[in-house]
């Protein structure tokens, strides 16, 4: 008997040591789980993946200016700017730009802009300010704000974000994404009007637009202002009516007025700096990252556009001077009096839109960086 159990006792002995002999091969550590492939953070659900917004989306803007093929240097800009949006959103963002009033005036254009129906135009700040009841922006078109090119290149890189203060202030339903350049308005006369100082325009019949800014510059002057239709200024120098006129070099030869007159005075009196604007309820209904391209590269192009537009203003003179203009450069002493004579009205008006800081900050502004 005590031989068996002594038997049954090393049996059991010898399966208790095979047993812990399997621990050896712990289960290939089960590849320690694969350490859940680093869990590969649950695949990041690719960072939730916001779905790529591949809806495109379309913008219309209807303005006055030429086509670039017929020499429009806004449209040269505008086209370049529409270029470089479409490409950086990736096609996302069209814009239907069609120029020259086909679509219709200023007046029919403008009101369209505010009411939402036409996203985007391009005017003068007074047009704006009179069909939104907002006189105040008109103050950059007021006489000698700015009296060179550097000046004037300078204001139109902070001119956007003033107006844009502005129009929030108003609640106007608008924002600004740029200003572009038309260029520098000058005094024009015929032969027998050469005009040297101030006093030289005492009585002249000068034409101007039907605009209470420009009727008050030339009064200043000692002009008797004669409001006219731009298309009545040849016929009207031909025969007496009046003796002279004010433009800007790029709209006098678009015109062909450059053969009716003959002398070119550089008053530099009124910068034409005209807004480029689009309605802003329709512009925050785009993704955030197409509003940021759209603000983004207009502003650099409306700027880049002021600066191109001294040296293509510089080639419109010289097509002046080819038929015959002559240029007369007031001296020092002289302009100063051009300018005295219209500083009391411009100074009115900025008092009456109560913008006297925000012509302060334009001022300032400009003193720094006019180049």
């Amino acid at each position: 008997m005590k031989k068996v159990l002594a038997l049954m006792l090393a049996l059991v002995m010898v399966f208790a040591l095979c047993a812990c002999g399997q621990k050896a091969e712990p289960a290939a550590a089960a590849p320690a789980a694969e350490a859940p492939a680093a869990e590969a953070p649950a695949a990041e659900a690719p960072a939730a993946e916001a779905p790529a917004d591949n809806t495109v989306y379309n913008l219309t803007f209807y303005h006055i200016f030429a086509d670039e093929a017929s020499g429009g240097h806004e449209s040269l800009w505008i086209n370049k700017a529409i270029a470089e949006v479409a490409e950086k959103s990736g096609g996302r963002l069209v814009i239907d730009c069609v120029p020259g009033g086909v679509m219709g005036s200023e007046e029919e254009l403008i009101p369209q802009v505010f009411a939402g129906t036409v996203d985007m135009s391009l005017s003068g700040p007074s047009v704006w300010g009179t069909v939104g009841n907002i006189d105040a922006i008109g103050w950059s078109e007021l006489p000698y704000v700015v009296d060179n090119y550097s000046q004037m290149n300078a204001l139109g890189e902070i001119l956007p974000d003033l107006t844009n203060k502005q129009l929030e202030a108003a609640g106007i339903d608008l924002y600004c994404l740029g200003a572009m350049s038309q260029g520098i308005r000058c005094l024009c006369t015929s032969e027998k009007f050469p005009v040297n100082t101030v006093d030289d325009c005492k009585g002249l019949r000068i034409r101007v637009p039907q605009s209470e800014v420009y009727m008050s510059t030339v009064e200043g002057w000692g002009c008797a202002p004669t409001a006219m239709s731009s298309s009545q200024v040849i016929t009207s120098l031909a025969n007496g009516t009046i003796e002279g006129f004010e433009s800007d070099p790029a709209s006098i030869t678009a015109r062909g007025q450059q053969e009716g007159f003959h002398w070119y005075i550089e008053t530099y009196h009124i910068a034409s700096l005209n807004l480029l604007m689009i309605n802003k309820s329709n512009l925050e209904k785009l993704p955030a990252d197409l509003q940021e391209i759209l603000i983004s590269v207009f502003k650099e192009k409306c700027v880049e556009q002021c600066y191109d537009r001294v040296g293509a203003n510089e080639e419109q003179l010289d097509v002046i001077k080819a038929a015959g203009v002559e240029v007369i450069t007031p001296t020092e002493e002289a302009f100063a009096g051009f300018k005295a004579a219209d500083t009391p009205y411009r100074d009115s008006k900025i008092a009456e839109w109560g913008d006297e800081a925000i012509f302060a900050e334009a001022l300032e502004y400009v003193a720094a960086n006019a180049k």
